[in-house]
């Protein structure tokens, strides 16, 4: 909230409840998430049919909703996170357990919007909200992809060769769920500068020179979905540091990497959907 954050995508886990208290307590919004990425076999022979979810993803999922329901930070749902697979003329597993799980979602929670995927494999046309992964690392480029937005053509993630993994927008509200993951860390930075080498660390794109790019670049990018009138929020990669990424605003042990105020004022600027 310091940095000028308003909530998280409670990404790639189902969160300990006491976490959803304190969200509760702080009006901190949430967006529930489950542990999936990839739903992959890695025994499958060929790149489409490693998506392969089972039953299971139905039932531990059904479980998650149902205990969290009642905690008001949650404002969404989201099952599954960049699923990939490419759309076909038959139904997979993947499609089905997608429906499934979406189904299952609303009908215990017909009071929040359910998005069926987070990125990459968009299965179910009802589905509330649509959305998109993109880690362009240049606002410019970043923005005019988005601009597409308003001509009625988002950006939708697909295959190496643009093979579809979803079905095409249909007028949902739509928002970037994972953008930025701008590559900093002043340490490795620093031995990069005198020529020793940086094995250790790992970004999205190319690697910010300066502190000062660093915050160029933030708001290049927080600006394109801040000013694009249809873009109902973001999500931005990622809060802090882990272990293989060095792209955090927080470092691993939440040490501040950056002047917190000056990025909370980049993202605490009114948004042009806010506006109207």
């Amino acid at each position: 909230m310091a940095a000028g954050f308003n909530g998280a995508r409670l990404h790639q886990k189902v969160f300990e409840e006491r976490f959803l208290y304190h969200a509760d307590r702080l009006g901190y919004l949430v967006w529930g998430e489950f542990a999936d990425w990839g739903c992959r076999d890695e025994t499958a022979k060929s790149f489409d049919d490693h998506q392969r979810p089972g039953p299971a993803y139905v039932a531990e999922w059904v479980e998650a909703v149902r205990r969290d329901l009642s905690h008001p930070s949650i404002v969404g749902w989201c099952p599954l996170n960049e699923t990939f697979q490419t759309l076909g003329d038959r139904a997979t597993v993947l499609d089905e357990v997608t429906v499934a799980m979406f189904a299952a979602t609303k009908a215990i929670d017909p009071t929040r919007p359910v998005l069926d995927a987070s990125g990459y494999a968009h299965r179910v046309p009802t589905a509330d909200v649509y959305d998109a992964h993109d880690y362009d690392q240049n606002p410019a480029t970043f923005r005019e992809r988005h601009d597409g937005l308003l001509r009625g053509k988002p950006f939708v993630n697909a295959g190496r060769e643009g093979e579809p993994w979803s079905l095409p927008w249909h007028g949902q509200p739509y928002f970037v769920s994972e953008f930025g993951g701008i590559w900093w860390n002043a340490e490795l930075a620093a031995q990069a500068a005198d020529g020793r080498n940086r094995t250790t660390s790992w970004g999205y794109g190319q690697r910010v020179q300066t502190l000062e790019e660093f915050y160029e670049r933030f708001e290049g990018l927080c600006r394109a979905l801040l000013e694009n009138p249809r873009m109902f929020g973001y999500c931005y990669t990622q809060l802090t540091d882990v272990f293989q990424e060095q792209n955090g605003i927080y470092a691993f042990d939440r040490a501040e990497k950056f002047d917190l105020a000056r990025l909370r004022a980049v993202q605490q600027a009114p948004a042009a959907i806010e506006r109207g």
